[in-house]
């Protein structure tokens, strides 16, 4: 299968030499910084507005995937530095935690008379973002207790909201 650059995104040759492209490299910086800030590969796709190769519009998940796993953009290999180590290794944990394998919860159903009470519920964007800030928040050095706290208020609120109820 032939690629379809051969230079990584951001980057371009002047002279012989790896350089910047200007453009490609903020998109590079945008997408790292969104997905640090939370964002979900499909909503930092949906939202570029350069395209991954000139003449086509072919963002995909897999890509973002690639570029964000990418040391090139730390400067690696002669390359120019783009993103720092601490965003890169950001990047990395955040990709772990969200293609971690999780038992799913059991389903419990509580059953009063004639009507069951559902507890499971599907995830939002809203959800997962914050679950994702809570977990790199208890996994940072410097925690603000109050703030988590409040965090997982806010997400457990979120989740009873998100429980349907299913009467017989």
């Amino acid at each position: 299968m032939l690629k379809n650059r051969s230079i990584p995104f951001g980057y371009c040759v002047i002279n012989g030499e790896y350089a910047l492209n200007t453009a490609e490299s903020e998109m590079v910086k945008k997408i790292f910084a969104d997905y640090i800030d939370g964002k979900s590969m499909k909503t930092i796709i949906s939202e570029m507005t350069m395209p991954y190769i000139k003449g086509k519009q072919t963002w995909n998940k897999n890509i973002i995937y690639r570029l964000l796993g990418n040391k090139k953009y730390i400067g690696e290999n002669g390359y120019p530095q783009i993103v720092t180590k601490n965003e890169f290794e950001q990047a990395a944990q955040i990709k772990a935690e969200r293609t971690t394998y999780r038992k799913p919860a059991p389903k419990i159903n509580l059953l009063y008379t004639n009507m069951v009470i559902r507890t499971e519920y599907e995830p939002t964007d809203e959800i997962q973002r914050i679950t994702n800030e809570i977990n790199r928040l208890l996994g940072s050095e410097v925690s603000d207790r109050e703030n988590i706290e409040a965090l997982i208020i806010k997400c457990a609120q979120l989740k009873y909201a998100a429980i349907s109820e299913v009467k017989q």
